[in-house]
């Protein structure tokens, strides 16, 4: 008590000093600064001076006395304070302390002031704390030796069980069945990857993980890798991005590469896991300038901009078996184990794992590692290219088209060229490029027909889209060099530039086509006719705008070559007319293409702006008409092999393709020989040409106005089978065109058992 008084005693009285000075320091000031300013007043400059140095010193001192006292406002004013809370935090430890007696000793010493037992009791403790953590100690080794084992043991069957599915998912399966072998499969896979991350962690524990180094190509190890995550990227359509530098491709590495590449597959895996629909995700693998040639600094970068990690979270989340929300009601599986095994890998390859996050905006970890490098002889340079490019306006600043762009010129004997607009890729003289890459993040199949059609006879061309757009593409993906699915990567490209395919397109005399010629000049007519009979076109012949309007109405055609300069009704009138009638009706586009001597500047736009598809100048000539004509039937080559085949049981056309597939697939297992149409066009093309037993289609897919289809169905007399839909309106004229409607929710063996008894009729 004595003690404390004393302590309190010294400082009010320097603080009485300190308050004295301030005071007198306070009174000097105000007094010098009153003479000094009666004394200007006055005009006694030389007097004023003293009081003018007696105010310096004053305000001097002042200050100075006041930053003493701020700092040392601790010792006047929260010592005391500071000790309390410290106190009180140790009694709210002691409170939970297991052992209570020695938790009522420790309050009592406090209260009695008795430092010696304080001192001896807090030395018991750390002998305690110490003899605790060997115990702990030990049950972790005991820990980690059970769980090495029981991993080994449970990874065996597991490892069986995924190889055995993977056998069973091969063979011949119904859909039902092969949808089960798929979920006991990724159950597997998802069950083997957990107990080797268990493994691991018991690896790390014990120390028995070594660090095994060997000579590698990090681009060419990491493209095995990438692949991987295809389907569970296009699975969540997220936009996965990849960048290796191309300058790694030249050196070879010296490292452990399945450790790192395990902390990479735990970075991407937790990226795509805690990204929802639509973020992006992207791996970044560059090489930093280093001080030694032998050496190599490569840093390792996984970002992604899904849900993130608030500041409290972001160091409990390097803790095994935890999440940053681990509640009951969390949104995302695990249990915790990805980044703390990763933490744990890059130490032993000594770096440190670098983690920056925000909530809701994502989330980026890195790590940078030395590595001895040495030149790699064994890698070969790809020759030189003369390389186009042609991308939509909108994909310029998207990362696929960066990249492709990146790796192409990584290669300094490549010489690229990009086409800023549709336009400009399909005027481009065929000499200005050996090598055509069309990238597509939303597919235009029309366009990309057209641009095949010009080119592909001499040219290689190769597709680059995400992996989402490969149900659009499965029916034109022949006709390329190659596809190349996102992410993007150097191999890949490489892969497109030495990769030659012989593509076979449609021979001059190949077209299976019927097209309306409107064209008022006589001698016009006869030479259009006879170039377009050369390349095994049919025609019909209008006189007049006014005309080609009826016939096209009355009749369907392949293509329309369209005069400008007529008489009654012009060329752009015409287009028009039949535009707005196949709105009207909601038919499909029949291309319309100019046929005219105006080849002012200027006049193409105007015709194209009209409605038109192409435009031909005349002179009239069969090149002129060939490249038109594979712009928007480059695979009507197909259609006339198909059509020399020998006739099917079953002509079948349904407007969602999947329905179509399956049902085909189902009546093939029954026997029965059918014939797809793809569109109302081919089917009306097939029935006219090739022989059936039976129609088959939906009322979805055919409209009432659609006379002429539904005429020729008639007119023949064939059986036809009309599956209508739930919310379909049936006609009175209906029952008289259709031999047999249904419902197409109908099951197989209805629509199976009424097959049969038409075929027999």
């Amino acid at each position: 008590m004595n003690n404390k008084w004393e302590k309190k005693r010294l400082v009010i009285i320097t603080l009485g000093i300190f308050f004295m000075l301030l005071l007198t320091s306070l009174l000097f000031l105000y007094n010098a600064y009153f003479n000094y300013t009666l004394l200007m007043e006055k005009g006694e400059e030389s007097k004023a001076f003293v009081y003018q140095v007696t105010m310096f010193i004053s305000a001097t001192t002042l200050l100075f006395s006041l930053l003493i006292v701020y700092l040392k406002r601790d010792y006047f004013f929260l010592e005391e304070k500071h000790d309390t809370i410290a106190l009180e935090n140790l009694l709210e430890e002691i409170k939970h302390s297991s052992d209570e007696e020695k938790s009522k000793q420790f309050k009592q010493m406090l209260k009695d002031e008795n430092h010696t037992e304080i001192y001896r009791l807090i030395s018991n403790m750390i002998i305690e704390l110490q003899e605790s953590q060997k115990a702990t100690e030990e049950a972790n080794k005991i820990k980690t030796l059970f769980l090495s084992n029981m991993s080994h043991e449970i990874r065996t069957p597991i490892t069986g069980i995924v190889g055995f599915t993977d056998f069973l998912s091969s063979s011949k399966l119904d859909r039902e069945q092969k949808e089960f072998v798929d979920i006991i499969r990724k159950s597997s896979k998802d069950l083997l990857t957990l107990v080797n991350n268990i493994l691991d962690v018991s690896h790390l524990e014990s120390g028995k993980m070594n660090i095994n180094s060997t000579t590698f190509n990090i681009i060419e190890e990491f493209e095995k890798l990438i692949s991987i995550y295809t389907f569970d990227v296009r699975d969540k359509e997220l936009d996965f991005q990849v960048w290796i530098d191309p300058e790694l491709n030249t050196v070879l590495l010296h490292s452990d590469i399945e450790k790192i590449k395990q902390v990479i597959m735990n970075l991407i895996s937790n990226a795509i896991k805690f990204s929802n629909k639509g973020a992006k995700v992207e791996l970044n693998i560059s090489k930093k300038a280093s001080s030694t040639k032998s050496c190599a600094d490569i840093e390792f970068v996984v970002s992604d901009t899904g849900i993130g990690i608030d500041e409290e979270h972001k160091k409990m989340v390097f803790r095994l078996f935890n999440q940053a929300d681990s509640s009951n009601t969390r949104a995302y599986q695990g249990i915790g184990l990805g980044l703390s095994i990763a933490d744990q890998l890059v130490k032993l390859l000594g770096s440190k794992l670098h983690l920056e996050s925000k909530v809701d905006e994502g989330t980026k970890v890195s790590f940078t590692l030395a590595l001895k490098q040495e030149k790699n002889f064994n890698k070969k340079i790809n020759s030189s290219s003369s390389i186009a490019i042609y991308a939509p306006e909108d994909t310029h600043e998207h990362k696929t088209y960066t990249h492709l762009l990146a790796y192409l010129l990584s290669n300094q004997k490549n010489s690229v060229h990009s086409f800023n607009t549709f336009v400009e890729c399909k005027d481009a003289k065929l000499d200005s490029f050996d090598i055509l890459y069309l990238y597509y993040d939303e597919i235009n199949v029309e366009e990309l027909k057209r641009i095949v059609a010009l080119y592909s006879l001499e040219k290689n061309i190769v597709l680059v889209t995400k992996i989402s757009n490969r149900e659009k593409i499965l029916d034109i993906a022949p006709i390329f060099t190659q596809v190349i699915y996102e992410p993007i990567t150097l191999p890949k490209v490489e892969h497109s530039l030495s990769h030659k395919k012989i593509v076979t397109f449609v021979k001059e005399d190949d077209f299976a086509l019927h097209v309306l010629i409107v064209e008022d000049n006589v001698i016009n007519q006869k030479v259009i006719k006879h170039t377009l009979k050369g390349l095994g076109v049919t025609s019909d012949i209008a006189d007049n705008g006014k005309i080609g309007v009826e016939m096209f109405q009355k009749k369907q055609y392949d293509m329309v070559f369209m005069d400008i300069q007529m008489p009654v009704m012009n060329g752009v009138v015409a287009t028009k007319e039949i535009i707005a009638y196949e709105e009207r009706y909601n038919l499909d586009h029949t291309p319309i293409v100019a046929v005219t001597t105006n080849a002012l500047k200027g006049d193409r736009e105007l015709y194209l702006k009209s409605g038109m598809d192409e435009y031909i100048a005349k002179p009239i000539s069969a090149e002129k008409f060939v490249s038109v004509i594979k712009q928007f039937y480059a695979d009507k080559k197909v259609l006339n092999q198909e059509l020399s085949e020998a006739s099917k049981d079953i002509l079948l056309y349904k407007k969602v393709p999947t329905e179509a597939k399956v049902l085909s697939t189902l009546l093939t297992g029954h026997n029965y020989s059918v014939d797809l149409a793809k569109s109302r066009e081919e089917f009306y093309y097939k029935m006219k040409n090739k022989n059936y037993k039976l129609f088959l289609l939906d009322k979805n897919s055919v409209n009432r106005e659609d006379e002429i289809l539904i005429n020729e169905i008639i007119n023949r007399k064939m059986p036809t089978l009309f599956l209508m839909g739930e919310k379909s309106i049936l006609s009175a004229s209906d029952v008289n065109e259709y031999t047999k409607i249904m419902y197409e929710k109908s099951n197989f063996m209805t629509i199976h058992e009424q097959i049969e008894k038409m075929m027999k009729l």
